[in-house]
């Protein structure tokens, strides 16, 4: 999933998909901590709801938004994940050191994404009432 993650540099997200880690992220802590405050900053700048657009879309990443772009994993070690299952992967000691050696190494991920994909496509697909396709991926129809 590490590796499969940097499909994430590439297109864009809602603001709505990620604003609770700008204005409420928890009890305690309007602001996810784990977001760099200036990178915070700009997300909530170019998040204004204007009258023609209620719900903005912002680069998955802004180093690279239209290819699968090297800074991906450089981003996450700066605390400039935009969404919160990309920033996890610098939290969670199982992931951290793969997200460095992947920053190091960017010739490395090719192979292994290659790879990565040919075996998610030996999942089996779930048809009829034992799969459903979303209307919205975050909520279960």
């Amino acid at each position: 999933m590490v590796t499969l993650s940097r499909a994430h540099s590439v297109g864009r997200s809602h603001c709505s998909s990620f604003s609770t880690r700008l204005y409420s992220f928890n009890a305690t802590t309007s602001q996810d901590p784990s977001l760099d405050p200036n990178f915070a900053n700009d997300l909530k700048t170019k998040c204004r709801s204007p009258t023609n657009n209620p719900n903005p879309t912002v680069p998955l990443d802004f180093s690279s938004s239209n290819r699968l772009g090297t800074n991906y994993y450089r981003n996450l070690q700066y605390s400039h994940g935009l969404l919160t299952s990309d920033q996890t992967l610098m939290t969670s000691p199982s992931t951290i050191g793969m997200v460095r050696n992947l920053a190091r190494d960017g010739r490395v991920w090719g192979d292994k994404f290659a790879s990565a994909m040919v075996r998610m496509g030996l999942i089996e697909v779930l048809t009829g009432n034992a799969g459903e396709i979303r209307k919205n991926c975050r909520v279960v129809n």
